[in-house]
């Protein structure tokens, strides 16, 4: 690596840093990465279960890829990116993090760096699946179940990708990472999941309870206002 090539992985470093402090605290605890897929390189086995995070918590993530580990396109790889992105093609990388939580409102804010030709992740993706829906963890094409997608905005060199608060009950999930590394000396992405408290769902019986309030409010008024 020359010296120039080395303060630009410096920059990254510092941008990928201000970048982590806007998704969440410096402070926040690791997410470990549970398996991933690689085209060449070595591919740890997914496990069966997903390790337990407290919530509320803030969980840090990241990878990094050198050159040409997660550069070539895994075969038979297609990420589906939801109605808004279709699909999105092959990925040179998949990276799984499995998470068992109580009920939460969830959102993940994952980012890229893009250093031109040197170091920098084409096609940055995130979504969220049950792992009992996909038992195997890692999904190269379409999980089953519902999914909730990630949302893809290019600012300068950054690409964020953000999934929205969406609530989640008791179970377990993967938080699935997917680009390829296409930068000469690689690439890399950092990201934080933010968990919290679920808000407490009105009972069913409640909505219809105010409708019928609200219609014998109306009818009140009515009465009181016609003429005598």
């Amino acid at each position: 690596m020359t010296l120039r090539q080395a303060m630009r992985y410096g920059t990254l470093a510092g941008l990928l840093g201000g970048v982590l402090l806007v998704a969440g605290p410096a402070n926040a605890s690791a997410l470990t990465l549970t398996c991933e897929l690689l085209s060449t390189g070595v591919n740890p086995s997914c496990p069966a279960s997903a390790p337990v995070y407290a919530v509320p918590g803030q969980y840090s993530y990241g990878n990094q890829f050198n050159s040409p580990t997660g550069e070539a396109p895994i075969a038979g790889s297609n990420i589906y990116g939801g109605a808004t992105n279709g699909y999105l093609g092959s990925a040179g990388f998949i990276d799984d993090y499995f998470f068992n939580i109580s009920p939460a409102s969830v959102d993940v804010v994952s980012a890229s760096i893009d250093l031109g030709s040197v170091y920098s992740i084409n096609g940055l993706f995130a979504r969220i699946y049950s792992l009992s829906a996909n038992p195997g963890g890692l999904v190269t094409t379409t999980p089953n179940g519902p999914v909730d997608y990630g949302t893809i905005t290019p600012e300068g060199p950054v690409t964020l990708v953000q999934i929205s608060p969406t609530t989640l009950g008791s179970g377990s999930y993967v938080l699935e990472l997917s680009g390829t590394a296409n930068g000469s000396l690689g690439g890399s992405y950092t990201g934080t999941l933010n968990l919290n408290p679920a808000p407490v769902p009105l009972p069913a019986a409640l909505p219809l309870l105010f409708s019928g309030v609200s219609l014998l409010g109306a009818l009140l008024r009515r009465r009181t206002l016609s003429p005598a």
